[in-house]
Parts: C-alpha cells; sequence; structure tokens
C-alpha cells in the first residue's frame, strides 16, 4: 500500500467501503430475516456452573460451552439478565470495543466491514478476541483471555518468539499460567472437564468445508512467526483468525484488529523502537 499513490489507495479504500455496504445491506435486507439472531449467545445465558460442558461434546450445538472454566464464572451475572438485557448488554460492549479498534474511523469499520455485523448478529466474542490481540501487543497479560476461550489462536504469541521478546512472551503465558493454577486449586474437576470436553469436541466432524486446524495450524504458526520476523503486527490476527479451532464466516471479526495494528505499523517496527527509548519500552510491555 505504500507504493500507491494516494489517489490509488483513495480508490482502492472507497471501493472496498461500497462493497462493504452493499454486501450488509444484502445482509440485512435477505438474510436476517432468516438468520436465528444471537445464537451463540444462549450458552452464556443458560449457564450452569454444576454442568458447564455436557453440552460441548457436539460443535454445533448452540449452547455448548467451550470456554475456560474462569470465564463462565466471569459470565455468571451475564445469566442472570433477560434476554433482551443480555443482549443489550454484549452489543453495547461489542460496540465499545469497535469504537476502540476503530477510533474516527468506527462507523466505517461498522456499517462497511461486514465481518463486525455478522458478528454483532451472532452473538460471539470475536470482536472482544480482536480487542484482546490488539491491547496485548502492549499488555501482552491480555492474551490470557485468547488462551481461556478459544485457545488455539494463542498461536499469535508466536509474534513475540519470532522477535525474541521474552519478557512480553513470559508475562502472556505466565498470566494464563497463575488464572489456571489458581482456577485448578478452587475447582479441579471442573478444568479437567474442559479439557475433556475440548479433546471430544476436537474429534467431531465440522460442517463446513474447510482445512482441518492440524493443516491451518502450521500456517498460522508460520504467519505469526513471519509477521514477527518482518515488523507486520497487522498479520497478527490472520495468524488468530487461520488458527480458530472452528472457522465462521462471523470469525472473521477478529481481523478488526488488523485496522489499529496496521495505522500503528510504525510502532512495530524493531529499528524505529530501537532508535526511539519511548517506543522500545512501549514495545516490549
Amino acid at each position: 500500500m505504500d507504493r500507491l499513490t494516494p489517489n490509488q489507495r483513495r480508490a482502492i479504500r472507497d471501493g472496498l467501503i461500497l462493497a462493504g455496504l452493499l454486501f450488509n445491506l444484502v445482509l440485512i435486507v435477505f438474510w436476517v430475516p432468516k438468520l436465528d439472531l444471537w445464537i451463540d449467545a444462549r450458552a452464556w445465558w443458560t449457564l450452569n456452573l454444576q454442568d458447564l460442558y455436557s453440552g460441548g461434546e457436539q460443535s454445533t450445538s448452540a449452547i455448548a460451552f467451550r470456554y475456560a472454566p474462569v470465564i463462565a464464572w466471569l459470565m455468571v451475572p451475564l445469566s442472570w439478565l433477560s434476554w433482551p438485557q443480555l443482549i443489550a448488554v454484549y452489543l453495547a460492549l461489542s460496540l465499545a470495543a469497535v469504537g476502540i479498534l476503530g477510533r474516527r474511523n468506527a462507523l466505517v469499520l461498522l456499517v462497511a466491514f461486514p465481518p463486525i455485523l455478522l458478528e454483532l448478529l451472532n452473538g460471539n466474542i470475536h470482536i472482544f478476541m480482536a480487542l484482546a490481540i490488539w491491547a496485548g501487543f502492549r499488555w501482552p497479560s491480555a492474551w490470557a483471555f485468547i488462551l481461556l476461550t478459544k485457545v488455539t489462536p494463542g498461536v499469535g504469541l508466536l509474534w513475540f518468539a519470532a522477535r525474541r521478546e521474552w519478557r512480553s512472551l513470559a508475562i502472556a503465558l505466565g498470566t494464563t499460567a497463575g488464572i489456571v493454577v489458581i482456577g485448578v486449586l478452587i475447582a479441579p474437576d471442573v478444568w479437567r472437564e474442559w479439557i475433556r470436553s475440548l479433546a471430544i469436541a476436537g474429534q467431531v466432524d465440522r460442517p463446513v468445508s474447510i482445512p482441518p486446524l492440524v493443516v491451518r495450524l502450521p500456517a498460522a504458526a508460520a504467519v505469526a512467526w513471519w509477521a514477527g520476523r518482518t515488523d507486520r503486527a497487522w498479520l497478527v490476527p490472520v495468524a488468530c483468525v487461520i488458527g480458530m479451532p472452528i472457522l465462521w464466516l462471523q470469525s472473521t471479526a477478529i481481523l478488526t484488529a488488523c485496522f489499529p495494528l496496521w495505522w500503528e505499523r510504525p510502532r512495530w517496527r524493531r529499528e524505529e523502537a530501537a532508535a526511539s527509548p519511548v517506543l522500545l519500552a512501549a514495545g516490549s510491555s
């Protein structure tokens, strides 16, 4: 993109915005009446701490809860709400996340980047994952959210390994390990059930004709490693999407993190960080 003229970049930008607007218009007019709205959010509304993972053995179950027990403990208040209240909270938090990621372009992303609308209608955590990935470059402990929810997108941590930013990698993994240790001490049986449910769900045939995780995960690792070696932070969300345990169209909402990471790309160039103590401190924090 840096090699294009301003007019060329503007033409590409405007064309993509128009295409996104048209897609979202078709989605709203033709698909929304047929969609089962906020289907994934049902797993939060029907949380049962006494039997968290009974529905997790079927990958197509709408109420299957597969996140770590600590995430369930944090989500318990959502089960106290009425369904309209839960959706209102979910949409408010999601829009706030889009606002943080999109900044002054948040409205454009909302109306013209189709994965966001798909995610808002589906009711999953992909926008929050995008926020955690973006935040994880500054505060590596944010990666604990990725590792304790979808797990395998944590392959994005290879960014730190590729750049030999061992302190940041240790913070990310150490924070996650600390949470797990405390959680296991509180309720060991529930954590064993989580691991078992993940293992069983991983053996269920996927309803979408895409390469299996065993094929995608090495590709995701390669993308994350290359991103780190070439200072392309905006590619890390791409690696995380490729490394999703189950890849749906709305999973691409994680790519929302690509936008702020692209805008901030000078921040993640090692030669510039090395020349500036301020940038170096920010990049390693």
